[in-house]
């Protein structure tokens, strides 16, 4: 009878291994990170592969963190909805796409504020950290918060001056950008990512706003040559986590996350996101016919004028705006306090 139910046993196992299903008490619990970004992308080796391999060292082997990168569970306009859904335990993606549900988070994207995306991803998740903005975080685990973002415009022709800009139409993703490059005299038009290196062969724009990374990445330096730095904002990207995802691991997973998330993994992702920008920007600038230009000193002066409305418009259209953005302030003049 004994040698009949191992045998049976033994049989039961082999139906669940073959359907999928894990047939040892110690095989690690697999959580999926959605990731729109290529697998060589910053944010996967500088960001998600060495934190996975923290949390999964931390927890003994309890969690195996896979990284699918490149859209294959979600793009930069899903990925949100992916992570509520549970299709992923953990992703990243970017404010720009969800203004609407993080609008007091958009404090980031406003002009003359911070300066690096290190400062505006800390300011960021001291806010959430603090209650400011903690309410926007309510269906998610927030893991880390960066503030990349736009560096700059890069145009098709040259531009020296901010009048030059008047009438041209450029691509821009995200409500604050696009408000800014209507405020400018210019005409946005929306875009994304994969879509820009097309666009601008086609002629449908004369120059985008964007990171350096980005012109790097989608090698767009061959058609926009010509770079003119602009105070846009670092409205930046983030890691979340499912909230239900992590109450089901074991606590010793559940610490491991905790361990590895929030303030000290966004610092990391900070300066991660500003050390790639530079480098990125030296490689482009590296190639043949490519120009940097900054804004005439007086042209800056006149352009934070032109600007103020957007933060005016911010504040009165946000809930807690004039708390929000104050409370933003202060966390980057904290920063920059010896």
């Amino acid at each position: 009878m004994h040698a009949r139910l191992l045998v049976v046993a033994a049989a039961t196992a082999a139906v669940l291994a073959s359907a999928g299903a894990p047939c040892h008490a110690d095989e690690p619990i697999l959580l999926k990170f959605a990731n729109p970004a290529t697998p060589t992308d910053w944010v996967s080796t500088k960001g998600i592969n060495p934190w996975a391999k923290q949390i999964e060292g931390a927890s003994g082997g309890l969690v195996e963190i896979r990284n699918y990168a490149g859209g294959s569970i979600a793009n930069y306009r899903t990925v949100y909805d992916r992570i509520l859904n549970g299709v992923a335990e953990f992703g990243f993606g970017t404010f720009g796409a969800l203004e609407d549900q993080f609008p007091r988070t958009t404090v980031a994207g406003l002009p003359f504020l911070a300066d690096t995306s290190a400062e505006a991803g800390l300011a960021l998740w001291r806010l959430y950290a603090s209650g400011v903005t903690a309410e926007e975080y309510a269906n998610v685990k927030p893991i880390a918060m960066f503030g990349f973002g736009v560096s700059g415009l890069h145009m098709t022709k040259p531009v020296t001056k901010l009048d030059e800009l008047k009438g041209m139409k450029i691509f821009a993703n995200g409500r604050s950008v696009g408000r800014m490059v209507t405020l400018i005299g210019a005409v946005p038009i929306t875009s994304n990512s994969a879509e820009l290196y097309q666009g601008l062969s086609r002629g449908l724009a004369e120059g985008m706003s964007f990171t350096w990374s980005g012109i790097e990445a989608f090698k767009l330096g061959e058609l926009a040559k010509h770079h003119l730095d602009f105070p846009f904002g670092k409205i930046g990207g983030y890691f979340f986590m499912n909230k239900q995802a992590f109450a089901k691991l074991p606590e010793k997973a559940q610490q491991a996350v905790d361990r590895y998330s929030g303030e000290g993994f966004t610092k990391i992702m900070g300066k991660a996101a500003d050390d790639q920008d530079d480098a990125d920007r030296v490689k482009v600038l590296a190639e043949p016919g490519q120009t940097s230009r900054a804004l005439p000193a007086a042209d800056l002066e006149r352009l934070k004028q032109i600007l103020a409305p957007l933060t005016e418009e911010w504040v009165a259209a946000t809930p807690d705006g004039a708390k929000v953005l104050a409370a933003y302030r202060a966390e980057v003049v904290r920063m920059r306090t010896p």
